[in-house]
């Protein structure tokens, strides 16, 4: 890897957890740190809900796509596949939520974590060496929905290059339109919110949980 693409990629990953701890540092530290993992299909609503609930909760919040983009642009003059560096970006979410968890402070993750048999290994092998307690938020919306939904994002301009919609969606429409993708088993409390309209859920209910999970 060129030096400047190497250090740009590491100076992104210092700047992510240093941002993340700094936040961290301004809660209350627990006994047991709570791992809260937003979760669900492509456009149910995952990013929207983790940031809003970080805002309230005042909680670090980490983006397995904004990683993912962070570290595309970092390697793309290196010629990195997309499949590599999406591989990359899931082990990088879960070494800045390792050091945020080690310092015994709770965050946010949000991202598709569509292989729950392997994503449940993956953040089963965090939870080995930071015993966090798990609180996923389970996002789904009506099938129908989230594919116009994730079409309108595909064709926008502001989509980041480094995704390979339709390309996931010709192989992948048919789980799309089930509207649900099944929670980590993990443990702990999964609370599912039907995002296919602003008032199918109650945020406020949604916001109430949070924090007593956090108490």
């Amino acid at each position: 890897m060129p030096s400047a693409n190497r250090h740009s990629a590491e100076n992104a990953t210092c700047k992510a957890a240093a941002v993340g701890l700094a936040l961290a540092e301004n809660s209350e530290p627990m006994l047991k740190p709570v791992l809260i993992i937003v979760n669900g299909l492509p456009c149910s609503g995952k990013t929207t809900i983790a940031r809003r609930l970080a805002q309230d909760v005042r909680l670090p919040v980490f983006s397995r796509d904004g990683i993912y983009e962070t570290l595309f642009d970092a390697l793309a003059g290196d010629g990195a596949p997309p499949a590599a560096v999406g591989s990359a970006s899931f082990s990088l979410l879960y070494s800045i939520a390792g050091s945020i968890l080690a310092a015994g402070q709770s965050l946010i993750v949000e991202g598709f974590f569509g292989r729950p048999d392997l994503r449940t290994a993956e953040f089963a092998e965090l939870q080995r060496r930071h015993d966090f307690e798990p609180l996923q938020i389970l996002c789904k919306a009506d099938g129908a929905v989230l594919l116009e939904r994730f079409l309108a994002r595909a064709g926008s301009a502001g989509r980041h290059t480094g995704h390979e919609d339709l390309a996931w969606l010709e192989q992948n429409r048919e789980r799309l339109l089930s509207g649900i993708l099944l929670p980590l088993a993990l443990g702990g409390q999964v609370l599912e919110i039907d995002t296919t309209t602003p008032d199918r859920f109650d945020y406020a209910a949604l916001l109430r949980q949070v924090q007593s999970a956090l108490l």
